[in-house]
Parts: structure tokens; sequence; C-alpha cells
């Protein structure tokens, strides 16, 4: 028997495309803030804060494509070296890692932005009330946001240790700052993107109880 394939509905978000929370499952309809960034600003403020961060995507997603290109040219220059000129480069290991290590972090980052990290989708199978289970993805990005903090703390003090000894890579003498460094900036990514995901997760709840809270009043005169 051919199995039936599921088509995932998904919704356009400026030139990048989110899939929807469970669009198979859930009967409830898709919250606002499923993204980390709201698509129209509600006011000033919010325009503002948005074409800011648009400018801080632009930087982070060129950062990411520049240090991939340099680990791809690197790897071949290495392979030519070693297996062509026989006269390979000690140091090529250790920019690759380097820039690898930042292109994890960076990814990291970014991962959070665009809600791309792995969840489980259990909360909309279990809880169908769509207040309540807004209430359970606020109170889960606020857990994300102080385990970021706290991982982000750690990786801090990792690295400012490595600063104070004056660490140096074996082949290219470069400062372990710069490894380390990395973790710093893709922890502070994540920080700052499920502050702005908690933000409008609390917008919505607070949306949503004065409609609730409305509705309550009209049936009541009713």
């Amino acid at each position: 028997m051919p199995q039936e394939k599921l088509s995932t509905p998904v919704k356009s978000v400026g030139e990048t495309k989110i899939y929807d929370y469970d669009p198979d499952l859930s009967k409830h309809p898709i919250p606002p803030h499923l993204h980390a960034i709201p698509e129209q600003p509600n006011n000033k403020v919010d325009g503002y804060l948005i074409r800011f961060e648009r400018i801080l995507n632009w930087m982070f997603r060129a950062m990411m494509m520049l240090a991939g290109l340099g680990l791809a040219f690197l790897m071949f220059a290495q392979v030519i070296m070693r297996y062509v000129l026989e006269s390979p480069f000690t140091g090529i290991e250790e920019a690759s890692i380097l820039l690898a290590v930042w292109i994890y972090f960076l990814g990291m980052g970014y991962a959070t932005r665009e809600r791309e990290h792995i969840h489980g989708g259990i909360v909309s199978l279990i809880v169908k009330d769509p207040y309540k289970v807004n209430m359970i993805r606020f109170i889960g990005s606020i857990t994300c946001m102080i385990a970021a903090c706290i991982f982000g703390y750690f990786a801090c003090k990792y690295a400012i240790k490595e600063l104070d000894r004056g660490r140096l890579s074996i082949n290219l003498r470069w400062p372990r700052g710069l490894w380390s460094a990395s973790m710093i900036v893709g922890f502070a990514m994540m920080v700052g993107y499920f502050l702005l995901e908690t933000i409008n997760e609390f917008r919505d709840l607070r949306r949503k109880h004065r409609a609730r809270k409305s509705l309550n009043t009209k049936e009541a005169v009713q």
C-alpha cells in the first residue's frame, strides 16, 4: 500500500520560510510569535529594533558565509599542498578549526533566530487550549534564555582565562582567545533572540488575555 506523503505548509517571512508548528496535528491556529522576530512593527520602537536586528542578521549571515568559503578554500589548498606539491602547511589545520568553530557558534545563534532547534512538539498533542500552549512556550523561552545565560557565563569565564594566560596556538601562534570568543558571540546571540522571543510571546499572551476578558464581559452582560 503506497504511503501518503504529508505536505508541510510553510509561512513566508521575508526571504526565509518558517515551518508551521505541528501543522498536521495542531487544531489551534499558528501563533504569530512562532518566529523570534515580529513580521510587522507595532510602534516606532519596534520598527527601530526590527531594522537594527535585520542589520545584525545580515552581518552574521555574511560572517557565516565568508567563514564557510574560507574553510572550503583552506581545505582545498591543504589537499593541493599535501598531495600535489608534497609540502603541507600545518597552520592550515589550526585556521580551519578556528573557522569551523566560528561557523558552529554563529549557526547556533542563527538557528535560535529561525526557531530551527529540534523540538518534540508534544505540547500541541496534549494541550489543545491555545492560551495554555502559549503560556507553556513562554515559560520554555524563559527557561532557554536562562540556560543560555548560564552557559554563556561559563564561556566568558573560560575565554577570559585563556586571554589572561596568554596562551597561543602551536603553529600559527595566534591567541587562543580567538577560538573562545566564538562561544561568547554564539551564546550572546542565543540570549538576545530568546529575549525577543519571550517579549513577543508575552505580548501575545497579554493580547489573548484581554480578548478573553472582553469576551467574558460580553457574555456576562448578555
